[in-house]
């Protein structure tokens, strides 16, 4: 992802891939991406008085997505960015009637979903297969199967998280079932009809296709 140049309110810090693509993708929903500053920023940088910099000015962790206000506050989870863009622009918020779905869906992707795939995609990806832990694997994947039979039921009858709609929770929790999909030929959901009709859903949304598959 190329850098910014643009003037901007908000200026917003991402890494390709990573849970700051839920941010991109609601921006480019929105379309005002290209309104937004955005910066590309590698938390593992070899310089190493960059990353110290962006800790002391940005994220007290050194890592991505964290969003400026043009009043220099700074929002440093994926979730809550979305629900603030959202908020901001009056755009893909939910009816009265799926307000509860909406909540729960965005905090329980950034609470509880992130936290066990992260730990699987470490493990896939990152680690040599002789240095995996199986044990590890095998816990995060009961969790993420807890999780898929449990959103599969949901989804039924459902195009979107909010039914009908789409909302910035998809953007969050979309996010996090297209993580699942790109890890060992998407394993952990193809089991899950629904969850598979809802990527599909998701796959031909434009905004999806060109923050994803460009």
């Amino acid at each position: 992802m190329s850098l910014s140049t643009n003037k901007s309110e908000l200026t917003l810090y991402v890494y390709p891939n990573y849970r700051s693509m839920r941010c991109v993708w609601l921006a480019t929903e929105l379309g005002i991406k290209s309104d937004i500053r955005i910066i590309q920023m590698d938390p593992s940088d070899s310089d190493k008085g960059k990353c110290e910099s962006y800790r002391s000015t940005v994220h007290p962790h050194c890592t991505i997505p964290a969003l400026v206000l043009e009043d220099e506050k700074t929002i440093i989870e994926s979730g809550a960015i979305c629900l603030y863009l959202a908020d901001l622009h009056k755009r893909f918020s939910p009816g009265a009637q799926w307000t509860a779905e909406y909540y729960n869906w965005v905090v329980y992707a950034c609470s509880t979903l992130d936290d066990m795939m992260e730990h699987i995609f470490v493990q896939w990806c990152l680690t040599h297969p002789e240095n995996q832990d199986e044990n590890l694997v095998k816990r995060m994947a009961y969790k993420f199967r807890d999780f898929a039979n449990y959103f599969n039921k949901y989804m039924e009858g459902k195009s979107y998280i909010c039914g009908d709609t789409f909302t910035a929770a998809d953007c969050v929790i979309g996010y996090n079932i297209w993580w699942a999909s790109t890890m060992k030929e998407g394993c952990l959901i193809n089991d899950h009809p629904e969850i598979v009709r809802y990527l599909g859903t998701l796959q031909r949304r434009d905004a999806f296709q060109q923050t994803f598959l460009s």
